[in-house]
C-alpha cells in the first residue's frame, strides 16, 4: 500500500516482483484451469541449510494462487485465508513448478488450491481463500477494470 492508502504493483514483489533484486522474478502463465510458474530457490532464502525456508515455500503457493484466482476474472483480491501442508523440502537451486487453481469464485470470495513439484515429488500443497479488496483501496485503474467486470459476469 502507497502513503496515500491505495494499493498498487511497484514491481517489487518477492515471488514475481521484476524489480526486486532480491526477488524470484517467477513470470506465471495462464490456462483455463488455472496458472503456473517455474523457478528455483537461491540460497539465500533457505532456512537450513541447502532447504528453502518455509515462508518462502508458503508465499509461493499463496501468489500461484493469487495468480488463478487473477487468470478467472477476480485480479482485486487479498489472501483472508491459507492452509499449507508441508510433504517434503525443496531444496535450493533445484528446479521447480509451482501451479494453480481456482476451485470456487463468487462475488464474495474465491477458494484456490496449489502445490509445488520438485524432483518428481509433491513438496507441498495449500488451499486459500481470497477476498476482494474494498474500492477504496484500489487505484482508479483498478477499480474500472473490477467494474468492467462485475458488468461482464452481470451480462
Amino acid at each position: 500500500m502507497s502513503t496515500d492508502g491505495v494499493w498498487r504493483d511497484d514491481g517489487l514483489c518477492l515471488v514475481c516482483g521484476p524489480e526486486n533484486a532480491s526477488g524470484l522474478h517467477l513470470h506465471f502463465r495462464y490456462s483455463a484451469s488455472g496458472a503456473s510458474a517455474e523457478g528455483e530457490v537461491p540460497a539465500h532464502l533457505q532456512g537450513y541449510a541447502g532447504t528453502t525456508h518455509g515462508g518462502i515455500v508458503s508465499a509461493l503457493l499463496d501468489e500461484a494462487m493469487y495468480y488463478a484466482v487473477a487468470a478467472q476474472g477476480m485480479p482485486n483480491v487479498v489472501t483472508g485465508e491459507l492452509k499449507v501442508r508441508y510433504r517434503g523440502p525443496l531444496h535450493t537451486g533445484t528446479p521447480f513448478v509451482v501451479e494453480a487453481t481456482c476451485e470456487r469464485r463468487t462475488r464474495r470470495f474465491a477458494k484456490a488450491k496449489a502445490r509445488i513439484l520438485s524432483e518428481d515429488r509433491v513438496v507441498a500443497e495449500a488451499e486459500g481463500l481470497f477476498l476482494p479488496v474494498e474500492a477504496e483501496f484500489r487505484s482508479r485503474e483498478a477499480r474500472e477494470a473490477m467494474e468492467a467486470a462485475r458488468r461482464r459476469e452481470d451480462a
